[in-house]
């Protein structure tokens, strides 16, 4: 999955922040389907609420290495991997 496929993911699931997590409560039809629930944890929820139409790779590194203490390798890794789990889950 690449940045553009989140963006446009995030559109069917509504997001709330419960303590470090977040938790996605998918959409069908504009109903909460409340019976799938997904947990993010702090670093995948960041990049969850980060990831909008004009964000890059490098920008979102960029965010992640200031807003973490994180080397860009890992953040650029981090990103990747969230990408990867979401491919695998919803496609």
């Amino acid at each position: 999955m690449n940045l553009k496929e989140l963006v446009d993911l995030k559109s069917k699931f509504v997001a709330r922040e419960v303590g470090n997590e977040m938790i996605l409560v998918p959409l069908t039809n504009n109903v909460a389907q409340m019976s799938e629930l997904f947990t993010l944890n702090e670093t995948a929820g960041f990049i969850w609420e980060n990831s909008t139409e004009d964000i890059t790779i490098e920008k979102l590194v960029a965010l992640m290495t200031d807003s973490f203490e994180i080397d860009k390798i890992t953040a650029e890794r981090d990103i990747n991997n969230f990408l990867n789990h979401l491919e695998k889950t919803f496609h």
